[in-house]
């Protein structure tokens, strides 16, 4: 007699090959994912920089940067950006708040430039801002020191490395580090 179909005990088997192969892969693709986080929010914070730096240009105005911690560090980071024009990176005009052309905060609360999979460390995460003003400077509010961005995952910073963006004060010339996890020393990239 000819018969087809499979026996239960064949069923069971393929199904624990499936779950041997899915618990070897699933540890891959979660460090993938994490990876790929921290390098989506590294670009992102590249991206936004250079946005705000021809924006200031552009309308002659000022940016900031901002970090919605004042703890040192934080997951979720946004901007504004006026019309009012200042000639230094110390402190924020008086005029900053009431020539807002951007500020997408006030539409969406939740606006966050970062993916939330990544932390954010730098002085802009301690309750200041990075200022960027149309003369093409930058600098820390308060200081006028450099802008100082480290991208860290959220966890395991030793597995998966970590990003540093410099901006220099007078040209707003943009350093970017990537952590050599081995040595742990910043290697800086092209």
């Amino acid at each position: 007699m000819n018969q087809h179909g499979v026996t239960f005990l064949e069923v069971i088997v393929v199904i624990a090959i499936l779950m041997i192969a899915t618990s070897l892969v699933s540890p891959s693709i979660g460090d993938w994912r994490q990876k790929r986080a921290l390098e989506s929010d590294f670009h992102a914070i590249l991206s936004q920089i250079d946005y705000l730096k021809t924006r200031a240009r552009t309308i002659n105005g000022t940016a900031t940067l901002n970090c919605q911690s004042s703890t040192g560090s934080g997951t979720s980071m946004t901007y504004q950006v006026s019309s009012a024009a200042q000639n230094s990176v110390l402190s924020i005009g008086n005029n900053f708040s009431n020539n807002l052309v951007e500020n997408p905060s006030s539409k969406d609360p939740a606006f966050n430039i970062l993916s939330g999979k990544s932390r954010v460390i730098s002085a802009i995460c301690g309750g200041l801002r990075g200022i960027f003003i149309s003369t093409g400077q930058t600098g820390m509010e308060g200081s006028g020191s450099a802008i100082d961005i480290e991208v860290d995952p959220i966890a395991n910073k030793n597995k998966y490395g970590a990003y540093r963006v410099l901006l220099n004060q007078s040209t707003g010339f943009i350093q970017k580090f990537k952590l050599n996890v081995s040595t742990g020393a910043w290697v800086e990239l092209d």
